[in-house]
Parts: structure tokens; C-alpha cells; sequence
């Protein structure tokens, strides 16, 4: 069962910096188990780390999370992800990262790719329980209106986060 994992596991994690504000990251030796931005106090994104994760054991490291930040952001460096979700989750967070950088998709393809065309809400619940933003890119996903929907880490950001791919993935023209 997907909820016990966890049981004997190491996460090291830290608070840093990214060009997205504030950020928290965690990581195991099998790769990124958590990557969130955040305003409030590092407790509140702690708890979350430490429920989603309740049988690992905690190493808290500031620097190995600067470092790992920046491999990620500023040397855009391929990073191994380490998730934990029902079957159905980690198929909706497999389709997220085949959106392009740049590129934007609507709940309703999600689930039309996965081939449940009427599954729009459980892709949305399953988009919004992903807990290593940016890396698994859940803010490519805008509601079929182009409105921006909700967003875990808040609307500007989803909003700066797009802007910047775009621009990225537009950057020889």
C-alpha cells in the first residue's frame, strides 16, 4: 500500500531560494520526493512534507537544498523524482510532463490522454495533490475556459511560471 511508504526512508530537505520565491525541497536517494513554494513559516510546508511522509526519518540541510535548487533552476539540470500516489495520480503526473515546455493543456485533455474523458475532477483532485511543483509542471494546466484554475503555490506565481517558459521556449525567435 502506497501509504505506508516511507517506512525506513531518509528525506533530507532545506529551505532556499529559486527564482520563484521561497522554496523547500526534499530529496531521498532514489531522487525528489517534494519541491514547494511557500510565504508562510517553514512549519507549515514541514507538516506537509512530514505527513506525506509519515515513517521517514528527517535530516534537515539548508545548504543540499540551495544546492539542489539551483542545479534545477539555474543550471537546469535533469533531476530523478521520487513519488508516491495511487496508480491513477501517478499516471495524471506522467502526463503533466509531457506538456512542453511553453505549452499549456486543459484538465479535460489530461483526462481525455489517459482515456477517461469524463474524469475532468479527479485529474484536477490528482493535478492538486502533486507535491514537487515545477519539476512535475501541474501549472501547464489551465481549465478549458484558458482560465488559470486553482493553483497550489497561488495564481501570480502560476501566472510568472508560464510567462517564463513561454518566454524560454520562445527565446530564438
Amino acid at each position: 500500500e502506497y501509504k505506508k511508504m516511507g517506512t525506513n526512508l531518509e528525506i533530507t530537505y532545506g529551505f532556499g531560494y529559486s527564482p520563484y520565491g521561497k522554496t523547500m525541497i526534499a530529496s531521498t536517494a532514489k531522487g525528489i520526493c517534494a519541491l514547494e513554494f511557500y510565504e508562510s513559516s517553514h512549519e507549515d510546508v514541514f507538516e506537509r512534507l512530514t505527513t506525506s511522509w509519515e515513517n521517514a526519518q528527517f535530516t534537515h540541510d539548508d545548504t543540499f537544498a540551495q544546492e539542489e535548487l539551483n542545479k534545477i533552476f539555474i543550471h537546469k539540470e535533469k533531476i530523478a523524482l521520487f513519488v508516491k500516489g495511487t496508480n491513477f495520480q501517478i499516471n495524471v503526473w506522467k502526463a503533466l510532463l509531457n506538456i512542453k515546455e511553453g505549452e499549456v493543456s486543459t484538465y479535460s485533455d489530461i483526462a481525455t490522454l489517459l482515456g477517461k474523458p469524463k474524469a475532468v475532477r479527479a485529474v484536477a483532485t490528482a493535478i492538486g495533490s502533486n507535491h514537487i511543483g515545477y519539476l512535475i509542471p501541474c501549472h501547464r494546466v489551465i481549465s478549458k475556459t484558458a482560465a488559470m484554475g486553482g493553483y497550489r503555490w497561488g495564481i501570480p506565481r502560476k501566472k510568472i511560471l508560464l510567462a517564463c517558459e513561454s518566454f524560454e521556449a520562445h527565446e530564438d525567435i
